[in-house]
């Protein structure tokens, strides 16, 4: 038992986890992952979605759609991280296309997703087979 938490432990020593709420439940994220994630995902519009080293980054719509006027339509200020399973090893599914990962990103200002009705927004980075790497949530958005 002992030997099972000290390796448990020992998973989570010097990582960047960050407990996120989403629909009721605290999940482990973690945003110490590979440098290939880190930077700005765009596509041809304005839109885009930044992902900073230290867990923070900026999320901005391409078309803001629908939302209260109370609503400031401006970049939204966010922290992130990739879902981790139960040992600790980022959560990811084989797709047709490649590789998706879940990713939680939250807002941290006043201005946050879906007409400002959501502090917290599950999207996916995929990775392709061409090596690419994009943004479910829109269709373009690609890693520079």
């Amino acid at each position: 038992m002992k030997i099972a938490f000290l390796v448990a432990a020992l998973l989570f020593i010097d990582r960047d986890i960050r407990l996120i709420d989403y629909n009721g439940s605290t999940v482990k994220t973690l945003f110490e992952v590979d440098s290939k994630f880190y930077g700005k995902y765009q596509g041809r519009k304005s839109g885009y979605l930044l992902l900073n080293k230290d867990g923070t980054g900026e999320y901005q719509y391409d078309v803001f759609g629908f939302a209260p006027t109370s609503c400031v339509k401006q970049a939204i200020n966010l922290e992130w991280g990739f879902l981790l399973d139960d040992d600790g090893g980022i959560v990811s599914f084989q797709r047709e296309y490649g590789v998706s990962y879940p990713i939680l990103l939250k807002s941290t200002g006043e201005t946050q997703f879906q007409g400002c009705q959501k502090q917290v927004m599950l999207d996916f980075i995929m990775e392709y087979k061409n090596g690419e790497l994009g943004v479910s949530s829109s269709d373009d958005w690609i890693k520079n």
